[in-house]
């Protein structure tokens, strides 16, 4: 039986056995395990860091380039992964990627900072042009091909630094789509929190008719015409109506990125009018896995099956079956590393896993007995599959 176990030790899914897959026809294989294989790749890329621009008093714009000067491939709502290491300890984070997707020589990211937060805080303080960071990916589903044939009217709702994959995505659709129109909600504490708040208002200047921008503020100052309170599911219905004055509801294609309880209510709001979900997207900032012991675990026997073909290993005390699953030479698909992506999904076809809580792992992988190989550890022995990545 494969279960999927929390870290709070709580059962997720499981799949009878008379519902297991077999694997008598792959050809199986016992390779050994390699060390040096899974640190290449695992081993992030270098983007050289161009410029550092400050937005707001917690938020820097870093504007990247390959050093060998070639574009940068990526999907408007993108992410990388930054690897840093700071006093020794190497830490990993998504930050998405702001800028149009026409404009791939130098890609923008944001990184804002957090109370407490190590990683961003150091990056705010300690960055500068010249420096050279590194990256996995890009990678994430959270994205929209632009498309020249498309007319569209796309919602897109944000709040603090969930403006980042928005920026790229509106950037990139109103230079491919000429027919296609935009009203962005952005959601703040204040005028000073505002990211982007001037490139926002020079887009609407020069995509007049094509693309609104309402922000909404917790502390709006005095004479402010926009938006007022926390953007929750009230205040984005009020919103809502608002732009249902000329635009028809089951025209709109949502996006949104943000504090989870703002996305909640869009999300409520947004069915309870009878709004398919196939058209309401969601980009969570999944907090990246904190650092395990390895003493909670054991060493556990696991077997690969992939293209025909079977690897069999173990996984060593506190390994992910990403990390045992490459030891071993399996073909293992993988961006992020921290959950948010959900390139690295596979089939759990018996045993049982832990995985940290939140992930992206959607409900109905769950139940279909999915997996993120990057952050799941084996508690006894595992038998899975690689999955094609999701979307």
């Amino acid at each position: 039986m494969a279960k999927l176990i929390s870290n709070s030790r709580q059962e997720a899914t499981a799949t009878s056995s008379s519902n297991k897959k077999t694997f008598r026809t792959f050809e199986s294989r016992r390779s050994t395990p390699s060390g040096n294989l899974t640190h290449n790749l695992l081993h992030p890329s270098s983007l050289s860091v161009v410029e550092v621009v400050r937005e707001t008093p917690d938020a820097i714009r870093v504007v990247l380039a390959r050093p060998d000067g070639q574009p940068i491939t990526f999907t408007p709502g993108m992410f990388f992964t930054v690897v840093v290491t700071i006093d020794g300890e190497e830490h990993r984070r998504a930050y998405s990627i702001a800028s149009p997707v026409q404009q791939s020589q130098q890609v923008d990211i944001v990184i804002k900072r957090i109370a407490g937060g190590r990683v961003s805080g150091w990056l705010n303080e300690n960055l500068r042009a010249g420096d050279t960071l590194q990256v996995l990916g890009p990678s994430g589903t959270f994205t929209l091909t632009p498309d020249v044939r498309q007319s569209r009217h796309l919602l897109l709702v944000g709040g603090g630094s969930g403006i980042t994959p928005l920026m790229s995505i509106l950037q990139s659709v109103l230079l491919a789509e000429s027919d296609t129109r935009i009203r962005l909600i952005y959601g703040n504490r204040g005028v000073d929190d505002i990211i982007f708040h001037e490139a926002l208002s020079g887009l609407v200047k020069s995509h007049a008719g094509r693309l609104e921008v309402r922000h909404v503020l917790e502390t709006p100052p005095k004479g402010w015409h926009g938006g007022k309170g926390r953007l929750d599911r009230e205040i984005f219905a009020h919103e809502l109506d608002a732009l249902l004055e000329t635009t028809a509801l089951k025209d709109i294609v949502l996006y949104q990125c943000g504090p989870e309880p703002m996305m909640a209510g869009v999300r409520e709001e947004m069915l309870s009018r009878g709004v398919p979900e196939t058209v309401l997207h969601q980009e969570r900032f999944t907090p990246a896995p904190k650092a395990v012991e390895a003493s909670r675990y054991t060493t556990q026997a696991i077997q690969v099956f992939a293209h025909g073909k079977q690897w069999e290993g173990t996984a060593k005390p506190g390994e992910t079956l990403l990390e045992a699953g490459l030891a071993v030479g399996a073909p293992m698909t993988f961006s992020c590393t921290l959950g948010g992506c959900g390139r690295c999904r596979v089939k759990l076809v018996s045993g049982e896993v832990e995985m940290p809580e939140p992930n992206c792992l959607l409900p109905q992988e769950r139940e279909a007995n999915y997996a993120l190989s990057c952050i799941a550890r084996p508690l006894g022995s595992v038998v899975f599959e690689v999955a094609p990545p999701v979307g």
